[in-house]
Parts: structure tokens; C-alpha cells; sequence
């Protein structure tokens, strides 16, 4: 072939054995949002005290303290801590879906876990203490485990092949119980 000849085209086909397969039908979809007071006040705290000194600094021209920081910093903590701070407390929620063979819990944005339900030796729904047995709200973990939760005092407590505990917060825990065993989960 010579430096004058087009480059061969080549067409690549896809059998359809390797196309991907269709997703699988969701079971159960359930959306919590971060809601308890002591997760918001410490954001409107920081953030509040943020745009202050940022009005009081880069609007009326009247530095903060007696070394104050420098312009473009203040720029940067309003933008980090007086909107992407609130932003990401807005967005933040508790996503729980069961799939076929498949339990995800996810603190959105963040990366969540993904359960296989034959791991699942049993699933239990049940109120609980946030604040005593896993420290609030979140991804915690307590005496009794890891918990993935929002608000509220009700979830799915989940105990794993090998004696590993999960709670996973919800509202409607006698229906992701239920979803669970239709995923093929032995919930006992």
C-alpha cells in the first residue's frame, strides 16, 4: 500500500450475543433526602458566614481581620463553601432500587454498594435509633453494623453471608422486604 492509497475503511459488527443486554426491570425504587436539622444548620452556619465576609471583603472594600485574605480566595471559598456546599447538601439523597438478583443503596452523589440477594442470608424490617446505634444520618458505622440512611427511625436490617449487618433506611420497609423476596433474597 502505498502512501497515496486511502486507508482501508473496516466495518465492525456487533452479533447479537454481544449486544448488551436490556436493563433489568426495577422492583423497587425508593428516593430519601437528607432532611434532619442537625445536617442543614452547620451548612447554613459555614455558609452564611462565608457570603459575610465575602460582601464585607470584595462589595463594600472593608477587609476582614487583621491579616484578611486575599480577593481571590474569597472568591474561591463563596463559590466552594457559599454555593457548591449548599448545592451538594440539595442534591444529596438516599437512592434504594431492587433489581432482579440485586439490591443498590447509594448516597447520591456518591458511589453507593451493590448486594447480590444470594448473599442476603436474612432481611428484617424494624425502627432503630439513628443518633444511638450509628451516630446520625448517612453512611455510618456503628456497634451494629453499617447503615445507609436519610431520615427517620424505620429501615431493612440486612444481615450478609458471613455475618456481615447492613440497615438500609426506608420509609416503606415492609415493601422493600417485600421486594427483596421477589428479587430471589432468602429474607426469613
Amino acid at each position: 500500500m502505498t502512501s497515496a492509497d486511502p486507508s482501508p475503511v473496516r466495518f465492525f459488527y456487533v452479533s447479537e450475543s454481544k449486544a448488551p443486554a436490556p436493563p433489568a426491570p426495577m422492583l423497587y425504587r425508593e428516593v430519601q433526602r437528607l432532611q434532619q436539622w442537625v445536617f442543614w444548620v452547620p451548612i447554613a452556619i459555614v455558609t452564611v458566614v462565608i457570603w459575610w465576609a465575602f460582601f464585607k471583603q470584595i462589595v463594600f472594600d472593608d477587609p476582614v481581620g487583621r491579616e484578611p485574605l486575599p480577593d481571590w480566595l474569597a472568591w474561591v471559598l463563596a463559590l466552594v463553601f457559599g454555593l457548591g456546599f449548599p448545592a451538594l447538601g440539595w442534591i444529596m439523597r438516599l437512592i434504594t432500587q431492587v433489581h432482579p438478583g440485586l439490591l443498590w443503596v447509594r448516597l447520591s452523589p456518591f458511589r453507593g454498594i451493590r448486594i447480590p440477594v444470594e448473599e442476603i442470608e436474612s432481611a428484617t424490617a424494624r425502627e432503630y435509633s439513628p443518633i444511638r446505634e450509628y451516630g446520625g444520618w448517612g453512611v455510618r458505622t456503628g456497634r451494629f453494623g453499617r447503615a445507609y440512611n436519610a431520615h427517620g427511625n424505620k429501615g431493612v436490617q440486612l444481615v450478609l453471608t458471613g455475618g456481615r449487618r447492613i440497615l438500609v433506611g426506608s420509609q416503606k420497609p415492609d415493601e422493600l422486604v417485600a421486594a427483596l423476596e421477589s428479587a430471589g433474597a432468602d429474607v426469613r
